[in-house]
């Protein structure tokens, strides 16, 4: 814009967004999230000595009229089931009731599962497949990657819940002389990962929510514009900081979301 701002005059600006963030976290929350998705991501923050690694967690939400949200944040110092029930029960207080709630997916945390077994124990918990076949391939030989990972794939794009049960064991009976740890990793989680199956969607809009809800990938997507935006700050003076800078990104990617809508996610039922 062809003015110069100090360094004071920039600090002095981005506090001015403190308010703001103490809004957004205490603000009401209305109970028309039908799906969930929770995870962490870390960030580097100055300390006595030397940076140290602080984990933000992380709740993504889409409504019942198919609007993405960023709905809120949190610092922790570990996914742990204290952390985790502790940031549930916030959204729970604040109006996130979850009467109309119909999955929640994560990445396999156990803070996470424990957090919703105790705060949404009527909610169906979705592992996601992308995480668990990463845990289950370092079981398996490179050159056996592949044909284990179609046989996989036949379990998740099943069309009902039964058939994604024979192709498991279809899967199971090929592999489980072979890599009995990988196959037993996948069948461990089975009932969490099938989850998504026991939700009934419309023949039109089946694959596509489908695709969105067996996988953290959305938030994961969102994690990614983060990173992209914060990765030329490097390590964070303190949390306040981070806290302006991540408020500053949810708040402008849930405001280009609000005008559009996922339409099949408003009519799948």
């Amino acid at each position: 814009l062809g003015i110069n701002f100090s360094a004071s005059a920039v600090s002095r600006i981005t506090k001015s967004l403190n308010a703001q963030v103490k809004q957004y976290h205490q603000r009401k929350l209305l109970d028309e999230y039908q799906f969930l998705f929770l995870d962490g991501i870390y960030f580097s923050v100055k300390g006595a000595l030397k940076a140290k690694k602080i984990l933000i967690l992380v709740a993504y939400g889409i409504t019942m009229f198919g609007k993405k949200e960023l709905i809120d944040f949190r610092f922790a110092q570990a996914e742990s089931t204290s952390a985790c029930e502790g940031f549930l029960n916030d959204l729970y207080r604040r109006g996130l009731e979850g009467k109309n709630l119909k999955l929640i997916t994560t990445d396999g945390s156990k803070g996470f599962a424990a957090g919703i077994d105790l705060v949404f124990p009527h909610v169906l918990h979705q592992r996601c497949w992308v995480h668990k076949l990463r845990n289950a391939d370092k079981y398996i030989r490179k050159n056996d990657l592949k044909s284990f990972k179609i046989d996989a794939k036949k379990i998740y794009t099943a069309s009902t819940h039964r058939d994604a049960v024979v192709a498991f064991k279809s899967l199971r009976h090929r592999w489980i002389n072979v890599y009995p740890k990988a196959v037993h990793c996948i069948e461990q989680d089975l009932d969490h990962l099938l989850a998504f199956l026991q939700i009934p969607i419309k023949e039109q809009y089946r694959e596509f929510i489908r695709r969105q809800i067996r996988t953290t990938n959305m938030i994961e997507r969102a994690f990614r514009n983060v990173r992209q935006r914060t990765k030329i700050m490097g390590c964070f003076t303190n949390t306040d900081s981070i806290s302006r800078i991540i408020y500053a990104i949810f708040n402008r990617m849930n405001s280009k979301w609000q005008e559009k809508p996922l339409t099949q996610f408003t009519q799948f039922i």
